[in-house]
Formats: C-alpha cells, sequence, structure tokens
C-alpha cells in the first residue's frame, strides 16, 4: 500500500509539470508617505498615481495570480480611518479583479497600526476580494495556502504575536503532505538585509532558519518579501548547498511607497552566505514568474519612464521532478 501510494504520488508530480503555462506578478509597499503625503501621488493612505500605473501596466502582462506582500495601506491612528484607506486601496486596484486576476495579500506591518488590525483587515479582505482559506486555527485570511495548477502559493502572516515570527508548525506540516512541485512563500519582513530596514527576519534567526530551510527542503527556490521600497535580489546557502540548491529572497516594495537609499549588504549572516545579484532602486516595478513545467523564469522589470517597464533582472531554474 505504502509503495502503491507513492507511485500514485509520483504520478500526480509528474501531471502536475506537465500542466499548462502558470504566470504569476509580485510586488508590494504601494502605501502614501506617512509623514509627508506628495501631491500628485498619494491619497487617504494610499499611492494612488503610482500604484495605478503598476497596476495597469501589471494587467497587460496578464498573470493568473497577483501576489502582494504588504503595506497596501499607510495605516491609521483609528478602525475607522484604516478601513476608509482600504477603501481608497480597493478602489485603486479593482482594475486588477475585474480583469479575472487571482489577487493574494499579506499584512505589512503599516497594517497594524489602528486599535483592530485583524478585523480592519478581514472586513477589507472580504467577498470578492477574499483570501484563500484553510490557514490555521486564529489566522484566517492572512496565513493560508493555496494552489493554482502545479503551483503552491504559501501566504505568511508575521504579526500574530508582539514577536515578529510564523507559524512554522502550520508550514511544517502543508509542506511535509503531497503538494505542488513548485513552491512560492510570500510574506512582508525579508529574511535577509537587503539595504535598508534593520528589523526583518535577520534580527530573529530561530524564526528566519526554520523557516528558511523548510522551504528550500521542499523544493522552493525563490521567496519574496517587500518592507524595503526597493528591489534587491539576494541568493542564500548553507556551507553544504551547491548554488543549485540555493535559496533566493527577492525584496520587492516598489509599488509606490516612498523610495529609501540602501546600504552595503554582508557576505554572511549567521549560517549563510549571501550572494548579491540584483538590486533596483527610486524606481517603481514589479516581478513577472513564468512557469512552464519544470522551468522557472523570474524577470523584475523597472520602470523607465511613466507607465513603460523594462527588464532590469532575470533569474531562471527548474525544480527537479
Amino acid at each position: 500500500m505504502r509503495l502503491w501510494g507513492s507511485l500514485v504520488f509520483l504520478a500526480c508530480v509528474c501531471t502536475c509539470l506537465a500542466q499548462s503555462h502558470v504566470r504569476f506578478v509580485v510586488t508590494g509597499d504601494d502605501r502614501w508617505d506617512t509623514r509627508a503625503p506628495r501631491p500628485g501621488l498619494d491619497e487617504n493612505g494610499v499611492n494612488v498615481t503610482g500604484f495605478g500605473r503598476v497596476t495597469s501596466a501589471i494587467i497587460k502582462e496578464k498573470p493568473d495570480v497577483l501576489l502582494l506582500n504588504g503595506d497596501l495601506v499607510g495605516g491609521g491612528k483609528t478602525d475607522e480611518e484604516e478601513s476608509s484607506q482600504f477603501d481608497t486601496w480597493l478602489k485603486t486596484i479593482q482594475p486588477v479583479y475585474d480583469a479575472g486576476i487571482k489577487v493574494l495579500t499579506i499584512r505589512g506591518n503599516h497594517e497594524m497600526h489602528c486599535p483592530h488590525p485583524s478585523e480592519v483587515w478581514r472586513k477589507a479582505m472580504s467577498g470578492t476580494h477574499a483570501n484563500p482559506g484553510g490557514g490555521p486555527v486564529g489566522e484566517e485570511d492572512m496565513t493560508y495556502a493555496f494552489t493554482f495548477k502545479n503551483v503552491l502559493f504559501l501566504g505568511l502572516d508575521e504579526f500574530q504575536g508582539p514577536d515578529l515570527g510564523v507559524n512554522q508548525a502550520w508550514l511544517d506540516g502543508v509542506l511535509k503532505a503531497p503538494h505542488a512541485p513548485h513552491v512560492f512563500a510570500f510574506a512582508h519582513k525579508m529574511a535577509y538585509f537587503s539595504g535598508n530596514h534593520t528589523d526583518g527576519l535577520d534580527t530573529v534567526p530561530a524564526v528566519r532558519d526554520p523557516l528558511m530551510k523548510s522551504l528550500a527542503a521542499a523544493g522552493a527556490r525563490a521567496v519574496f518579501f517587500g518592507h524595503d521600497h526597493l528591489y534587491d535580489h539576494t541568493s542564500a546557502k548553507l556551507a553544504d548547498w551547491s548554488e543549485d540548491q540555493a535559496i533566493h529572497q527577492f525584496v520587492i516594495g516598489t509599488a509606490g511607497a516612498p523610495f529609501v537609499k540602501g546600504k552595503p549588504q554582508p557576505a554572511t549572516d549567521g549560517v549563510w552566505t549571501l550572494g548579491h545579484l540584483g538590486h533596483v532602486e527610486r524606481q517603481l516595478g514589479y516581478a513577472v514568474v513564468d512557469i512552464d513545467g519544470a522551468n522557472v523564469k523570474i524577470v523584475y522589470k523597472t520602470e523607465t519612464s511613466p507607465g513603460v517597464f523594462e527588464v532590469a533582472d532575470t533569474f531562471s531554474y527548474a525544480v527537479k521532478g
């Protein structure tokens, strides 16, 4: 029975790898400047102008799925203020939903500013804007797994407690069960320093290291974050890993939040050796991920003139069947 089950699973993996082409897009951090809203750009918590150009470009890419990695709004001092900001955000992104693109969202630290952030988030992300169900108890609509054809998407909320973290026990259960061959996780605060913020998961290696190791063991080669308002592509590997085993961090906080200037990045972080492969600052942008069978191609596009996005970085790999 065990052999038969294994053969069935392998057959399913082969079938999944043979499924038709999948395309998804990743971006995030489209909030306004909370200190001084920018005239002509910012409106009620959102950079409606910049994010509007990004969403128009995304629709033209015709993806199946869009991943948004947090800081969708600037955040409010009251629940009512933050809910109003989400109304503006939903109005700005509605054309993406209308185009039939599946939108998956995750919270950033700016979604945590109001007194009751979970209630405000669930109200905004409801109905036709709802995230997938099936996450851990208490984290509904915030932490979840979503399978589309041959891809497993993992939305990981980092803000369930007073300290930064993810639900590793739930994630381990998902990854140990049979799942689609392509695995992509996304969260808000980055695993490795990407040039600006110093409050990412690198400050809690006891959280970061099990997360990244479990994803790599499940076959993930790319993980997506935001938080820094720039683009950064960094590889990370352990001493006994080959380059083909390295997991690649893509920080894509380029949907409209105030741009930041990066600082020098280290070559190591604890047990990890880091490779710095791509970096773009002070431009809007998004990543397009194309999956054909076992092959994956990630292309980052940056805005070179208003509404015009061109290729700035690429990375390709193949999963093992």
